[in-house]
């Protein structure tokens, strides 16, 4: 292979990369952390990573963001996920 048709190989892959779009996703469970984030895919403490206390009890002792819409970035090739707000 030449340089110039390795050099065009190299930028189409660089074109194809995908970027890291937020992902939605619902809390289903908690203290055993489930978060849906399609039909197929639900997430665990082991793909999660947070910047904030999502496990936070009210007075009652309920979970105040069980159900919640929350906003992940997705990091490690879509492997792991960053926990970045709650939607009310």
């Amino acid at each position: 292979m030449d340089g110039i048709t390795e050099l065009a190989k190299l930028l189409k892959e660089r074109e194809n990369e995908t970027g890291y779009t937020p992902i939605f996703g619902t809390i289903i469970e908690l203290p055993n952390t489930k978060i849906r984030i399609s039909d197929k895919i639900i997430l665990n403490d082991s793909y999660i990573k947070s910047l904030f206390d999502f496990k936070q009890q009210n007075s009652d002792h309920e979970y105040i963001y069980l159900g919640c819409e929350v906003v992940l970035l997705p990091y490690q090739n879509h492997q792991k996920f960053i926990l970045v707000g709650v939607i009310r």
